[in-house]
Parts: structure tokens; sequence; C-alpha cells
């Protein structure tokens, strides 16, 4: 085979190339927030720390910082699936390092800092992960090194997730500060055998609550069947909707459970303000992405002995960040580092400098890597 006169150079080049990642001892990218958590709104900073055994030629640093839905299930007939972006921010970071000619960086051995920060836009909905479905959010770093494409064939990247918490005001929800109700009358027994009626009334103070706020439960079960109960249970019930292209696919998850024992024959249960407290979740619609709906409701369900289907009561709540104005003095919000917090696990920005960093050995050395680790098959099942 006859090469052309540029294909040997170009085939060198890819060599260089493949040499000068081999240089690469350690790369790894460390946020500012231990969690790598962040509400909608804030500011993401961080860096990359990239050590090197020798000096090694780097053409580019890029970082890229996306957000993306997945779907997936299966019908009896074929895979629906569909995908969303929901946040791409790009940008290319300087590089600290001699120049040479065509204003190529030269990183010389030991470590190098490359800091990095993005706005994260108001309206971003939340992280989230089901059986189906999958909101998440990355950064990625990538290091070019020197040759005839830039940024094309051998580099070397790391990726790390973070978490984003999306904001939802219950004070601009519709029915938030009202009180929601529900109640039933069912037979209890086998379609062969009914044993009687149990009616059962299920109520809330209000519609709207936050994240690790405790919801007062009233409900009242009477047994006017000659059965015995053997168990009621309320519970926080998450209820997701994904949708593709031709269809879509609803799943529900029980969050927290509190049990309450039986009730005899002709007997009557109360529930008067007994606590279900609310776990960390993502809030409730996930407004921003097209693809994944959630939803949260309060379920009663009443078990009776035997064989007997079970009552279930349910109530629809919503689930935000943002309490309600004339609840906000009893809410406890979820805390998190900010970068305006004056306990930062580690030096960072200054005020007034020109995006350089002054980190010193021993506190990077003391500082492990913030971000969970990246799942290369971390995917939908």
């Amino acid at each position: 085979m006859e090469l052309k006169d540029n294909q040997p150079f170009v085939i060198k080049s890819v060599r260089n190339k493949c040499a000068s990642m081999e240089k690469i001892e350690k790369f790894q990218i460390v946020f500012n927030n231990p969690a790598a958590t962040y509400f909608a709104g804030e500011t993401v900073y961080g860096y990359g720390w990239l050590v090197v055994k020798e000096p090694v030629y780097v053409s580019s640093i890029c970082l890229e910082a996306i957000g993306e839905a997945k779907v997936e299930w299966m019908t009896s007939s074929d895979v629906q699936n569909s995908d969303e972006e929901i946040f791409n921010h790009t940008s290319v970071l300087p590089i600290k390092g001699e120049k040479q000619i065509n204003d190529e960086g030269v990183l010389h051995s030991g470590s190098h800092y490359f800091p990095f920060e993005f706005v994260l836009p108001q309206k971003l909905p939340s992280s989230f992960k089901g059986k189906h479905g999958r909101l998440r959010y990355y950064v990625r770093m990538s290091v070019y090194s020197q040759g005839v494409f830039p940024q094309s064939g051998p580099h070397t990247e790391r990726t790390s997730k973070f978490a984003v918490i999306g904001s939802l005001d219950l004070n601009n929800e519709p029915d938030a500060s009202l009180p929601v109700e529900n109640d039933t009358f069912e037979a209890v027994g086998s379609w062969c055998c009914i044993a009687g009626t149990v009616t059962a009334m299920l109520k809330l103070d209000r519609k709207g609550y936050t994240i690790k706020e405790a919801i007062p439960v009233y409900a009242e079960i009477k047994n006017l069947s000659a059965r015995r109960i053997a168990s009621t249970q309320v519970s926080l019930i998450q209820n997701v909707t994904y949708y593709s292209y031709r269809g879509r696919f609803s799943e529900s998850t029980t969050l927290v459970t509190v049990h309450k024992g039986r009730i005899a024959p002709r007997g009557k249960q109360t529930w008067n303000r007994e606590l279900l407290s609310v776990p960390t979740v993502p809030p409730s619609h996930l407004r921003g992405c097209r693809i994944i709906d959630v939803q949260y409701s309060i379920e009663l369900c009443i078990k009776p002995c035997g064989v007997a289907r079970k009552v279930k009561l349910p109530v629809d709540i919503v689930i935000g960040t943002v309490a309600l104005k004339d609840q906000q003095h009893k809410v406890t919000c979820h805390p998190l580092l900010s970068p305006e917090d004056n306990n930062f696990p580690f030096p960072f920005f200054s005020a007034n400098d020109d995006s350089e960093v002054f980190l010193t050995d021993l506190s990077i050395h003391n500082m492990l890597p913030t971000a969970p680790p990246w799942e290369e098959d971390d995917d939908i099942p």
C-alpha cells in the first residue's frame, strides 16, 4: 500500500500523543463541595488535579458540564426509549506552563491545577434515578496533547458526577396550603364470601410539604365487618411516569411507611397526628425535564385477615424546597455547603486573583477527590 507524502507524519504524530498521555501519573476532578451536591442557581467551583511524571506538551484542556435524561423500558413487542439534554456548558481552561512555539503548554513533572467554575441555571431540574430512567449531571475534563489535530485522536479525560437539587417554591403551587382529604367505603372479603364493610378517612393539614419535614397524618378506620383487620399502614409513595415518542410507562415506589396494629371486628382505629418524615427526594414535577415526571402521594393501606383484597386510600401531595410562608419557621432545611460558607475544606479562590489558585502541598495531599466515583457501566438496564 502506497502512503501519501503526509501520512508518515500523521502516524508519527499519533504515536507522540500516546507517549505524551503515558506521562500522566494522576488525573482527578475535585469539587469545592465535599458532597458534590448543589442547588439550582448556585455556582459550581472545582479544579482538575494533574500529576505528570515528566515534561509533557499539552495543546488544550477542555471542560464540559453536562446534564442529561434517559428513559428505557420494555413492552410486549419492543423496547421504548428516549433521551433529552438538560444542561450543557463547555469551556477551554487556561494552561499554566511554559510556552513554546504555536502557544503549546509544557507541563513539567509534578502537580498542576486547572480551576473551573460555572453557574447552574435557576430552573434546572433535580438529579433523579429510577428503575427505568435517570437524570444525571457530570463534569468531563479532557487533556489534549500536542499534534497535527489538537482535539482529535488519543487524549486523557476524567469524568465525575455531581448532584443538583432543583427549586420548587410551594408558595407558587396551587392549593399547597389547603387541607386534603379522602374517604372510602368498601366491602371486605372474597367475591363469594363478603364479611362486611370497612370505612376509612385520611386527612392532611395541607397539600404542600418540604424535604425533611414531618407530615402529621389524621385517619379513622371503622371495621364494620365480622373479619379482623390484620394491620394498617400509612406510606409516602413516589409515582414516576416516563415518556418516549411512542408511549409512557409508570412505576411507584414506597419511600417511608408507618405501621399500626390490628382492628377487631366492629372495632375502630384512629390516627391522630402520627408523623411521617419526608426523606431527601427530588421535588414534585421535575420541571425542566420533558421525559420524566415525578409525583407524590400519602396512602393509607388496610390489610384484612385471610383472603381479601387490601383497601387503599391515597391523597396527592406536593414536595418542594421552599416552605409556605406561614410554615417556614417550622421547617428544617437540607444543609449544604455553599461557596459563601467560610468553612471550606481547603483553600480555594481569593477575591482578587486572576484565575490563579494558591494551594499548599499539605492541603492537596490531605484531600481526596470529593465527587462520587464514575461508574462506566452505570447505565439504564
